[in-house]
């Protein structure tokens, strides 16, 4: 049988609480010739520390609570969730953290959620792409540190990590134009997301400030989902004039369309080009290849987990971050079919 913290205690001759502060630390300083003695004693008596009982003495369980993007099923299976988390558990290791994921409560039901975020559990908390005007963020405010992906609407609550969102549109819009391209459709995310919300309107700014024209039939929700990006282009390729091309606002809606545009006899690109946004390993091993907006979702997850640590810690943070994108062309996207010479 383990031995306990009596047990050392009885070895010793000293108290309980002593043996306790000297192993797990704790308000009251335990001499140095005696806690060498406790650790040698627990270390031959083969103790384990009980992290329970550590984290009541030292106030930190050395775990972080992921909060996904939201509540539906098949969450773990999002490109977007994937490669930020890897960064966050890379860096966990690091650091020595654990992670802990919520996934049982609707971010709507305030109260519900606050308390099981509030119970105990972990030492901070990171919202990835928390939905627009989500309570939970207002009411966390002073009570758990936490740091927000994707989202500055949430002015209470730093750091906020974003990605730089117009300038990935501007790098689709400038490619599909410098191919050729004027007709250019674009299948967008939920507008309860700050993602999809900005990846919109900089797409119909991008498209303004090439002086083309942004038809309001080839403007689809997508909800960044495969669904989603499938039932949009089923609405776009039975529309009677085509576009040439087709920018949506993450990868997963864009197989979706691709999936669409194959059933309904349209060759990718030969027939229409298409763009993703994430650069997700779909993109890479899809046919053919995706062409896709790179955002270091790993790096992004990592930094939120740094920062976040920091913040538990007392360390100053940067209230905001916002990182590059970058286009990496693939085998998705040529030029217009009347722009190929016969």
């Amino acid at each position: 049988m383990p031995a306990t913290l009596k047990d050392i205690a009885r070895e010793l001759g000293v108290s309980v609480s002593t043996v306790s502060y000297a192993i797990n630390g704790g308000p009251r300083v335990v001499k140095r010739e005696i806690r060498d003695k406790v650790l040698a004693t627990a270390k031959a008596m083969d103790y384990r520390t009980n992290t329970v009982a550590k984290s009541l003495i030292t106030r930190r369980t050395h775990t972080i609570g992921i909060v996904p993007t939201a509540t539906q099923v098949n969450v773990t299976r999002i490109p977007y969730f994937q490669g930020c988390l890897q960064g966050v558990v890379n860096e966990s290791e690091a650091l020595g953290q654990d992670v802990l994921l919520y996934t049982r409560y609707d971010q709507s039901l305030a109260d519900k959620f606050l308390g099981s975020l509030l119970d105990g559990r972990a030492d901070g908390v990171i919202f990835l792409a928390p939905q627009i005007g989500s309570p939970v963020l207002e009411w966390i405010q002073g009570r758990l540190p936490a740091v927000v992906v994707s989202s500055l609407s949430h002015n209470t609550v730093t750091p906020s990590l974003t990605i730089d969102n117009f300038g990935g549109v501007q790098l689709v819009i400038e490619h599909l134009i410098g191919l050729g391209h004027t007709k250019i459709a674009n299948v967008h995310g939920p507008s309860t997301m700050e993602d999809g919300e900005e990846r919109r309107h900089a797409f119909e700014k991008c498209m303004a400030a090439h002086g083309l024209h942004v038809r309001p039939e080839w403007i689809i929700d997508g909800s960044f989902l495969p669904s989603g990006g499938y039932e949009a282009g089923k609405r776009l390729f039975s529309q009677k004039e085509l576009p040439t091309a087709v920018f949506c606002a993450n990868d997963d809606s864009a197989l979706g369309l691709v999936r669409a545009a194959n059933e309904m006899g349209l060759r990718i690109p030969e027939d229409v080009s298409v763009v993703g946004f994430d650069d997700s390993l779909n993109a890479e091993v899809a046919f053919p290849q995706l062409t896709s907006v790179k955002q270091p979702l790993e790096e992004i997850g990592a930094t939120a987990l740094r920062d976040l640590v920091s913040l538990i810690e007392g360390q100053p943070v940067p209230s905001r971050a916002s990182f590059k994108t970058e286009l990496v062309i693939r085998k998705s996207t040529s030029r217009p079919k009347e722009d190929i010479p016969q």
